[in-house]
């Protein structure tokens, strides 16, 4: 009996090949797509935001945002008025809305919006505190915030009236050691804070 070795010298087919190659590369790049993927689900970053601040004869600070890092609806910041010990004498919505029947927010550039007769009644009510807040004297309303630019998102150049206790025809609790804090509220941070004065 003869042993006899036999080669075969055949490897895998060139079709085979190349489907084997394009399966890897198709696994390779739904890994990176997965890996990827997980660093924008971490959460949405908080904006920045800076601030100027001034004062007038008739116990009014003026707060005005200079800069903020992204642009949010108004609907998604919150402000502290809070006293030179830290603590909150007043806070609230900055946007003027309807939540749940309870009319909410500082908003004061609301203007009216109940021109036509087809317009919700909430419109309306909004309206109405708008204009509460604008004619406060601090005396219900210690902050009003104009939204200068209309455009519905605190933006350069809007601005917070925080109605202080000197000068005339002023009614409000603030004085020049107050501050005034925004947050942001889809992640809770203070995007930014200025000292009244």
């Amino acid at each position: 009996m003869e042993h006899r070795i036999e080669r075969d010298e055949e490897g895998v087919s060139p079709v085979i090949a190349v489907i084997l190659m394009v399966a890897i590369t198709v696994v390779l790049a739904a890994v990176l797509y997965v890996w990827a993927a997980s660093f924008l689900e971490q959460g949405e970053a908080s904006p920045f935001g800076q601030f100027k601040s001034t004062v007038s004869s008739n116990g009014e600070y003026y707060v005005t945002v200079i800069t903020v890092s992204t642009t949010h609806d108004l609907e998604a910041f919150n402000y502290f008025l809070k006293d030179a010990s830290g603590s909150t004498n007043e806070f609230g919505e900055i946007a003027m809305q309807n939540l749940s029947g309870n009319v909410v927010g500082v908003d004061a550039s609301y203007g009216d919006k109940c021109g036509g007769s087809d317009e919700p009644a909430c419109e309306t009510d909004m309206s109405t505190r708008a204009d509460a807040v604008e004619n406060d004297s601090g005396s219900n309303y210690a902050v009003a915030f104009y939204d200068n630019d209309r455009d519905g998102k605190l933006s350069s150049g809007d601005k917070f009236t925080v109605r202080g206790s000197h000068g005339s025809g002023a009614d409000g609790p603030a004085q020049d050691d107050w501050s005034l804090e925004v947050k942001f509220d889809n992640t809770g941070d203070v995007i930014g804070s200025k000292k009244l004065g």
